[in-house]
């Protein structure tokens, strides 16, 4: 891992848009409360985040797929694809106390910190700025996921893939050609079919 947790718990701060430089006293505060980060190997399921657990996690390092449990198809789908510098929650189990219909996956071999929420009850009595990041950090997580509900309502694949290497570089540069198709909602072989008309490689 290039940078430490710090360092990236810091960007990832900054990059916010209701981040301002009184609110360094917070972060600090955050890093601090963040438990050792832990490494799981590429392919594993992360157990940690299955029911109750309602912490918060952060992904130091590699990539995750958040996968959905569909009831009604054999296969379960890529409901996000997660990269490094990266807040994330298991939203079912922490907003409405439900099983969750989503499960993590190591895309490659990730290290991953959590922030449990008992923490967070905690510091948010102290640092009521804490809430103002925290809405923030939820805000850009929702942002990402309804600019690619807009892709996945293109109905062109070359568009969509077009779109995945323009405004998403850094995830079309990792994915394979199978998340690559899962992730903007088109067969492998559709895929397949708009690379070979255009000739081109994927990379």
């Amino acid at each position: 891992m290039a940078k430490s947790l710090d360092q990236l718990v810091f960007l990832f701060f900054r990059s916010l848009p209701a981040y301002t430089t009184d609110m360094e006293e917070t972060v600090k505060a955050i890093i601090d409360a963040f438990n050792p980060p832990v490494v799981k190997k590429k392919g594993s399921i992360i157990s940690e985040l299955a029911p109750p657990n309602k912490d918060f996690w952060f992904l130091c390092d590699g990539y995750l797929k958040e996968i959905y449990k569909n009831q009604y198809l054999n296969e379960d789908a890529l409901f996000n694809f997660i990269p490094p510098g990266s807040i994330f929650v298991n939203e079912d189990s922490l907003f409405y106390n439900k099983r969750p219909q989503h499960y993590y996956k190591a895309y490659t071999e990730v290290t991953i910190a959590s922030f449990s929420n008992e923490k967070f009850q905690e510091l948010k009595k102290k640092y009521p700025a804490i809430i103002k990041l925290y809405l923030s950090g939820t805000a850009e997580i929702q942002r990402n996921r309804r600019s690619r509900l807009l892709m996945l309502r293109m109905s062109n694949t070359q568009e969509k893939i077009n779109w995945v290497r323009s405004q998403r570089d850094d995830l079309y540069k990792t994915m394979d050609r199978v998340t690559l198709a899962q992730y903007i909602g088109v067969s492998r072989a559709s895929l397949y079919r708009a690379f070979d008309k255009t000739g081109k490689s994927q990379f």
